[in-house]
């Protein structure tokens, strides 16, 4: 059962993988969905030390997923600059979000929320590591560290009170644009696929588009997804603060001392 967890994805044989919604996938799928929501409640019940404290665990397992997976590739000599700096997308927002647990800069908290967020999701759903058998270490390292990035911004939200702010989104593109040249040019140098700004990786909604709109043109339809998915995950908050907005306006104003 376990005799391919170390492997590489080089060294597996053919079709030991995980394929993208298989009741593998599913399952565990649902499982992450069920846990995020549990621990949630609980963090709602407790005090505002442990609730850090909840934080910190987070971010050390954030750092200590990535860290641990440079190790095992340098262990079994599959290490790469091609693949393993830190400027995949998930990776820098592994290092965004674990600054936002120790800064009150809310940029980072809105990266995590409007970029790291759905990245995550969108990773989850149709992830790219399925090439891996589900009983292998980058297969549960890929899921736990995706699953982790999700988690974070949800206990801010609605734990914490946090409410994401669509004026913060040029900002957010603007880091997120910077991160994309540093990215770029590494893949010029290096033939890398950090952000995929090469390729699409195989079996996700980016593969569809490379298919339709070649390569790079794939990149035109990525922006206006990124466009669609703020539109969702920001409208929500927006129509909550103008009614509220609105229903402060209505309510009666109490007569000040002076004016009694």
């Amino acid at each position: 059962m376990f005799q391919y967890f170390w492997l590489h994805k080089s060294d597996l044989p053919p079709h030991v993988g995980t394929p993208n919604f298989s009741p593998t996938h599913l399952t565990w799928l649902a499982t992450v969905f069920i846990l995020i929501v549990a621990i949630l409640f609980w963090y709602r019940r407790q005090s505002t030390p442990v609730r850090y404290r909840a934080r910190l665990i987070i971010a050390v397992l954030l750092m200590a997923g990535d860290l641990i997976r440079w190790t095992w590739a340098g262990i079994i000599g599959h290490y790469n600059v091609q693949e393993m700096l830190p400027l995949h997308l998930c990776t820098v927002s592994v290092i965004i979000e674990v600054t936002s647990v120790f800064s009150t800069k809310k940029l980072f908290k809105e990266f995590a929320y409007a970029i790291g967020m759905p990245g995550a999701l969108a990773a989850l759903l149709t992830p790219d590591w399925g090439v891996y058998p589900f009983l292998s270490f980058q297969y549960l390292q890929s899921v736990t560290t995706h699953s982790l990035l999700v988690l974070l911004p949800v206990l801010w939200i609605w734990g914490e009170g946090f409410r994401p702010n669509a004026r913060e989104l040029p900002r957010t593109f603007g880091l997120l644009a910077g991160l994309s040249v540093i990215a770029a040019t590494a893949n010029y140098f290096l033939g890398s696929n950090y952000m995929f700004l090469r390729e699409a990786p195989k079996d996700t909604p980016l593969e569809i588009f490379e298919t339709w709109f070649g390569n790079p043109g794939y990149i035109v339809p990525l922006v206006g997804l990124v466009l669609v998915i703020w539109f969702v995950f920001y409208t929500p908050w927006a129509v909550i603060a103008h009614f509220k907005k609105a229903v402060a306006e209505k309510a009666p104003r109490l007569p000040d001392a002076d004016e009694a």
